[in-house]
């Protein structure tokens, strides 16, 4: 993020102060429960969202060197992504062409895998080059059963995939439509990967993602852990396409009004949260960057969200070590013992009879424009 787009917010920033305001929406927006609920909806959203649009499954770093992979089991096609020996990224269906068992795990350096199951070997390019007992195949082709191949695209330290074989190529850009501006200033690329979590709760995925777009709720639900540290308001919202940014103000940014606007730095003063259509929140924390992804689960009522924390460089000291990891169980624990607490009370309560539809108030813009947008991709009215 430049110095200028960093003194236009803290200028808004410093007027709502004044002014007691935050970023308003046109109107508030109605949402029907079955948002959250309802069966058909979110296998549209698997075919649609999951299948078809492209998602931010890694950052660079998590492929650090050519041959290296790096596999994700979360979403709805198991992902096996390999860098070659030029340096360019591949994205593989990590399913045999034989059982459908997987044929890797986890991640590491190597430039073959060899299913468990029946010992089908394919190459980094996902060829099949060895299959045991090849006369039991006489007749079929085997250069027809290499691994599925995925459309892929790496670009500013991150890497995007669409888990459909057979899917158009993915031009970045225009899907982060103008958020690619500051997220490649922040040198996503230099990253590595620090930990990792994994966690499944009993709510609907889009409830995961609506926690992070507003601040609303700090005072109230973080009041012992974030609330010290961050304003409920003013809160900055702007949207990118589909997506959007939301600037949550730290109290320590009292201490930039005294000094001369050249002097001015949002990065130390905020916490940034890009979301990205349709599952990711990407948070930039200043000093290390934490990324927050959304899957559905086996029905409405359940999620995977995967959490991981990246450093701007490899963690060389024991204090530093010490120091991100107390930020990751920050971050993890607080959402987890608080803000999905509160979301699989309201997901019980969708399920209620209490109520048809909630209420994002104008305050909540992020959350009215997110939830436009998942509809209009759906082809929903809303």
């Amino acid at each position: 993020m430049d110095h200028a787009t960093q003194v236009a917010l803290l200028r808004r920033a410093f007027a709502m102060l004044d002014d007691g305001s935050t970023d308003m929406a046109d109107a508030p927006y109605v949402n029907r429960v079955q948002t959250y609920t309802d069966v058909r909806r979110l296998e549209d959203e698997r075919q649609l969202l999951f299948g078809q649009e492209p998602l931010l499954i890694a950052l660079s770093s998590d492929l650090p060197a050519p041959g290296t992979y790096w596999t994700s089991s979360e979403g709805e096609v198991p992902l096996l992504l390999t860098r070659d020996k030029s340096g360019s990224v591949r994205a593989l269906a990590n399913v045999c062409r034989h059982r459908g068992a997987r044929v890797a795990a986890g991640a590491g350096k190597a430039s073959r895998w060899t299913c468990p199951y029946h010992g089908w070997t394919y190459d980094e390019g996902g060829s099949l080059v060895s299959m045991p007992c090849r006369e039991g195949f006489e007749g079929i082709d085997s250069a027809t059963l290499g691994l599925r191949s995925l459309p892929v695209c790496e670009r500013h330290g991150m890497i995007f995939v669409i888990p459909r074989a057979g899917g158009d190529a993915i031009d970045v850009d225009a899907h982060l439509a103008g958020a690619q501006h500051e997220l490649a200033a922040f040198g996503l690329a230099g990253y590595v990967p620090f930990a990792r979590s994994v966690t499944t709760p009993a709510m609907n995925w889009k409830l995961t993602v609506d926690t992070f777009l507003e601040a609303y709720h700090v005072p109230s639900l973080h009041r012992q852990t974030l609330g010290p540290l961050i304003l409920g308001s003013p809160a900055l919202w702007d949207r990118f396409g589909r997506g959007g940014r939301l600037v949550a103000i730290r109290k320590s940014v009292h201490g930039m009004r005294s000094k001369p606007e050249d002097q001015w730095t949002l990065l130390e003063h905020a916490t940034i949260l890009y979301q990205l259509f349709p599952n990711v929140v990407l948070i930039y924390q200043g000093d290390h960057v934490e990324l927050i992804q959304a899957y559905p689960g086996a029905s409405p009522d359940c999620a995977t969200v995967v959490f991981s924390l990246y450093t701007p460089g490899a963690v060389a000291d024991e204090k530093s070590r010490r120091y991100f990891q107390a930020n990751f169980e920050l971050l993890v624990g607080t959402v987890c013992r608080e803000d999905f607490v509160i979301g699989e009370q309201a997901q019980r309560g969708f399920h209620s009879g209490a109520q048809d539809s909630i209420i994002y108030g104008r305050n909540e813009p992020g959350l009215a424009h997110y939830h436009r947008m998942l509809n209009a991709s759906l082809g929903r009215l809303g």
